[in-house]
């Protein structure tokens, strides 16, 4: 089959139609105006494509089309070219999130020839065919995970958290995760480097001495473990229980190298489902600068899926109820002018003194729509 792709707004609504027809495409044909934004975009789609052609030996050619004028008489000349590269019953135009005035003279000159159209829904992820003989819906069967995701936007995934090292420390977190309360008592105490008494923690010594974090007396082996590391391992077992199609712990992504400076950025928690990417960033530390939080994962939507979603999760123990009834003054890591910011943005914020995990599961399920 011939696949023909409109780019618009929305490359979610081009890699996605790509990857479930990819093994019966002999021919993927990209189309784009000529602009500067276009150009750009049209590049790191291709290099995208190129990427899952080379990762699934792809029999496909790509071919990238730049529309110069898209007046009615240039856009008819276009669609008899796009006729030519292969019998009606083959050729199919991806016309989902095009430019409506190339869209409708494609579907108007093309389908009454005997072609198919494609319309992706990016939030339902269901496919309308449209043909001379009618309309059928579908689900997509063939859903993109994080690699495949990341790999089709042009990027690359460096690398992960081993998901079988995950396995192994998994029991030993969630005997800490049993005693949370108790596990930031001992926190707070190895951040003000105070002894550590072995019998008031040792149900928080021994797992961690498990896992190899700290010494049989509870002195620190991997202090970036205990301060950090252990709480987002914990997040990832909570969130794997909401049966994601794919999930990453520690991930490192490259956008790309400009005058020899690789551009990446590391993220706690990456999660894929139904073709739309989501991310969950863990803070547990008292000071965090919320807005700026905001504005960071703001910008990385608009890189890593226009449509995707993000949950910020901090854990603060500042913000604790016996403080606040003191009349103390607390420092706000989100105040409400950053919460509705976030929530217009696709963010979602937990900031709670302790971990809830039934409020936090909830509220995930909620958001990520689950």
């Amino acid at each position: 089959m011939v696949l023909v792709s409109l780019l618009g707004d929305f490359d979610s609504s081009i890699l996605p139609v790509f990857f479930e027809y990819k093994s019966e495409i002999t021919l993927h044909i990209l189309v784009y105006n000529a602009n500067e934004r276009d150009d750009k975009n049209a590049a790191r789609i291709t290099r995208g494509l190129n990427a899952l052609r080379s990762k699934y030996r792809l029999k496909c050619t790509l071919r990238e089309m730049r529309l110069e004028k898209n007046d009615i008489a240039s856009l008819i000349r276009f669609s008899t070219s796009i006729s030519n590269f292969a019998p009606p019953d083959q050729l199919y135009i991806n016309v989902s999130d095009g430019e409506a005035d190339i869209a409708i003279i494609l579907s108007k000159e093309l389908l009454d020839v005997g072609a198919t159209l494609l319309i992706y829904g990016r939030y339902t992820n269901e496919l309308s065919i449209l043909t001379n003989n009618g309309l059928e819906k579908r689900a997509v069967d063939r859903n993109m995970n994080i690699d495949d995701h990341i790999a089709s936007k042009g990027y690359q995934l460096l690398e992960a958290k081993s998901k079988k090292e995950l396995e192994f420390r998994k029991p030993f977190v969630q005997e800490i995760a049993a005693n949370f309360s108790l596990f930031q008592k001992y926190r707070k105490q190895v951040m003000e480097g105070k002894n550590i008494n072995e019998e008031i923690y040792s149900a928080i010594i021994r797992p961690l001495y498990k896992i190899g974090a700290v010494n049989r007396r509870g002195k620190p082996e991997n202090i970036n473990y205990i301060l950090g590391e252990l709480f987002e391992e914990l997040i990832y077992h909570l969130v794997d229980r909401l049966k994601f199609d794919d999930i990453l712990a520690g991930a490192k992504v490259r956008y790309e190298t400009i005058n020899g400076v690789t551009v990446q950025n590391e993220f706690d928690i990456l999660m894929i489902k139904n073709n739309h990417l989501y991310i969950i960033e863990c803070k547990f530390r008292d000071r965090v600068d919320g807005e700026n939080l905001i504005y960071k994962y703001d910008a990385l939507l608009e890189q890593m899926d226009t449509d995707g979603k993000v949950m910020i999760i901090n854990v603060a123990s500042t913000e604790s109820k016996e403080a606040l009834k003191r009349g103390k003054r607390i420092h706000k890591n989100f105040e409400k002018g950053a919460l509705t910011r976030a929530q217009l943005n696709n963010i979602l914020i937990y900031y709670e003194p302790t971990l809830d995990v039934q409020k936090l599961i909830s509220m995930a399920r909620r958001f990520f729509d689950l």
